[in-house]
């Protein structure tokens, strides 16, 4: 059984035939969609294109990369399957367990050993891939065709462990535990490329002409994406992704075509998949949204003036997506309540995998966008994206809500009042962000008008000071790039204040109120905060002066809690130093 009723298919139904010849036997995940068989036509199409084929890659290779793949999700019932298959064809339980544990004493060959280490990355840090991973393939003797192979297969066991997620069928041989060091890990490591660094394979000139998914994809879309173009090795692959197009994507009679591409956009987004989010941001567009409003679902959803029913639909997608070791059967229950049907249900499972199939595709060939991104998505948006699905605690205990909520409602007095008690926290945080006090007051004017302006939009995901705050903190940020467009103020920067190290580390004086009057300290404190980098700068401010949590001021910068805290203790540190002259303790045993 799985979270969903099934319908009774027989063993001649040609999609489970082609399974059991795959797999030696029919995985309960594809008895879990029979409401819909035509989806899994669709997976079995899939399927047999990328497996039964042995180009550049055997069989058994592909299934150990399979399972390989699987542990990086951490995706038992995926584990357990790809075991039992390549134990059927003579692996033995060590050196399976040696490939789950992600280990290298497998006793693969060093080719192999490197095709899995790809894998895991792909699977893991898919954004942090670059083409000097696929360069390490071909320092192997991996040739191009093994390389996309490769990276297909692991996109098709994404798609494979979404749907285990999402639709819990009953595991079909006993489960094992994946150990820790095999299951999916944070990204951090490496430098952030945000999967558009290449391409990294050669193509196959086509025609349209001749090749009919060219001429599918230039009728329906517009365009070749280039993520088609990236498979040219592998034409049959491309004919048989343009079949699950049409049957997944393109079909209506179940969820809408919008539903659909929402789910593709929102899922692109958690995923840091600037190439998918443009493609899909462009496709809302032609379908008659605006720029802004296709910006706002990938961005956070719940502020798109969305049906309550529909946004339910993508909080379901998002979580499905970003945190399937979270998912139960409450989600399944939740949309449920919203009045979405099995069919509905089964099909968001679809599409969201159906997205995380082509969001590893794309990371791991790194195709450039076909369209211009309007935003490019960072490691800086991991954790917005993901404060994004908080139910709305926080505006239970919000004291300006009351206030809110009538300013919402058109009175202006209510407005006033709003300003009257934030004025002076917005003017100390843009004072300290810009360093100049009448720019900080044209500054305050704009913040101010700006929220007066986008007051309406707020729904109570944060306090109104926070989203206040963020609205000042972006303004005066705005005015220094406007000022000074060479100095970066984002994430993940490369100037000489990355590589800050502390030179005078000392000791302050227990009783510094002895050395400096207090007027003195609060000159000396504030002359040593102006000279910090910006974006160090604003993070102390929020955080030590205007005593904001770390969650607070990740959400008023738009950034991650990891980068909040990195940003924070190189602050700290380097207001220390400029400070360890006036409060350190001299020894003059050794001169310092």
């Amino acid at each position: 059984m799985s979270y969903l009723r099934e319908a009774h298919l027989d063993g001649t139904f040609a999609p489970f035939v082609a399974f059991q010849t795959l797999f030696g036997f029919v995985p309960n995940v594809f008895r879990a969609q029979t409401l819909l068989p035509r989806l899994i036509e669709a997976e079995a199409g899939i399927a047999c294109a990328v497996f039964l084929e042995e180009r550049g890659l055997s069989r058994t290779q592909k299934a150990t990369i399979s399972l390989a793949a699987s542990a990086a999700y951490g995706n038992e019932y995926w584990v357990t399957g790809y075991r039992q298959l390549l134990r059927s064809v003579g692996i033995p339980d060590d050196t399976l367990d040696q490939i789950v544990a992600a280990f290298h004493q497998a006793g693969l060959s060093t080719a192999d050993t490197a095709l899995l280490n790809f894998t895991r990355k792909v699977a893991q840090r898919g954004p942090w891939l670059s083409g000097e991973d696929v360069a390490e393939l071909r320092r192997q003797r991996i040739n191009d065709e093994s390389i996309l192979e490769a990276v297909i297969v692991t996109a098709l066991t994404a798609f494979f462990c979404t749907l285990s997620t999402g639709l819990g069928p009953f595991p079909d041989f006993e489960s094992k535990a994946i150990p820790a060091s095999g299951s999916m890990s944070t990204p951090g490591v490496g430098e952030y490329v945000g999967g558009t660094g290449g391409p990294y394979l050669p193509t196959v000139e086509r025609s349209p002409d001749s090749f009919p998914p060219f001429a599918f994809f230039l009728e329906g879309f517009g365009r070749i994406p280039n993520l088609i173009h990236a498979q040219t090795l592998r034409p049959d692959v491309i004919e048989a992704e343009v079949a699950a197009v049409r049957i997944i994507l393109q079909s209506e009679d179940i969820l809408s075509r919008l539903q659909k591409e929402c789910i593709f956009l929102v899922g692109s987004a958690v995923n840091l998949n600037t190439y998918c989010v443009a493609a899909h941001c462009d496709t809302l567009r032609r379908m008659g949204l605006s720029a802004e409003e296709s910006d706002q679902i990938a961005l956070d959803h719940r502020q798109a003036g969305l049906s309550e029913a529909n946004t339910t639909l993508l909080d379901f997608a998002i979580k499905l997506t970003a945190r399937p070791a979270e998912f139960s059967r409450d989600d399944i229950e939740r949309v449920r309540h919203h009045g979405f049907s099995e069919k509905h249900i089964l099909e968001a499972v679809v599409v969201t995998a159906f997205n995380n199939f082509f969001n590893t595709l794309q990371m791991g060939l790194g195709t450039t966008p076909d369209v211009v991104p309007r935003r490019v998505f960072g490691p800086g948006d991991e954790y917005r994206l993901a404060v994004t699905q908080r139910p709305p605690e926080q505006a239970q205990v919000d004291p300006d809500a009351g206030l809110v909520a009538r300013a919402q409602g058109g009175d202006l007095d209510a407005f006033e009042e709003l300003v009257t008690r934030h004025s002076s926290r917005v003017y100390r945080v843009l004072v300290g962000v810009v360093g100049n006090v009448e720019e900080a007051r044209d500054a305050m004017q704009d913040t101010f008008l700006k929220a007066f302006q986008h007051i309406r939009s707020f729904q109570y995901r944060s306090k109104f000071s926070t989203w206040l705050l963020m609205i000042a903190s972006n303004t005066g940020l705005q005015r220094l790039r406007d000022r000074r467009p060479s100095e970066s103020l984002d994430d993940g920067g490369t100037g000489p204040e990355e590589d800050f190290r502390p030179r005078q580390v000392r000791t302050w004086a227990d009783n510094p109120e002895e050395m400096y009057s207090a007027a003195e300290r609060r000159r000396l404190v504030e002359e040593g905060m102006l000279r910090l980098p910006a974006k160090y700068r604003v993070v102390l401010i929020l955080r030590d002066i205007e005593q904001l949590s770390t969650e607070d001021t990740a959400i008023a910068l738009g950034l991650g809690i990891p980068a909040i805290k990195s940003r924070l203790c190189r602050a700290r540190l380097m207001l220390r130093e400029a400070l360890a002259p006036h409060f350190a303790i001299r020894d003059e045993r050794i001169g310092l």
